[in-house]
């Protein structure tokens, strides 16, 4: 919906803050200012993932570094992780709170203290409130 709002301008300063990423602002000579704003979008479902879970990793192997892929359902706290073959937390990759939708995380091959970790077999998992996902990767270096 897209929403016009035309304001008579009395002062010399005007402060103007626009909370919308999307706005267009134009003014006559009349004194007149309008601003056009988008007040709300109709978001095509059919192009969210119907489900959660991690879609890529490539290149696999990798060296240096890998892009790991996913897909979360819906909106909501996630964590995406690397462990090694022992189940040991490696590197949280990203954590917190994502929109729904299709996303990317890279991995460098590097601890989280930022050491890099040797030659091997590792695992990725999506974690969401609705249960997790793994992966195997392979780091060759």
């Amino acid at each position: 919906m897209r929403r016009s709002t035309t304001l008579l301008l009395a002062a010399a300063a005007l402060l103007l803050a626009c909370a919308t990423a999307q706005a267009r602002i134009s003014h006559g000579y009349s004194g007149l200012l309008t601003i056009d704003t988008v007040t709300a979008v109709n978001d095509d479902a059919s192009s969210l993932p119907q489900a959660t879970a991690l879609a890529t990793i490539y290149p696999n192997p990798f060296n240096p570094r890998t892009v790991i892929a996913f897909e979360l359902a819906e909106t909501g706290p996630f964590e995406l992780a690397i462990y090694d073959l022992g189940g040991r937390l490696v590197r949280v990759l990203e954590a917190g709170t994502q929109a729904a939708g299709r996303h990317e995380a890279t991995w460098d091959g590097q601890d989280h203290a930022g050491r890099a970790v040797p030659t091997g077999t590792y695992f990725c998992r999506l974690s969401t409130a609705q249960g997790s996902q793994t992966m195997k990767l392979t780091l060759a270096r």
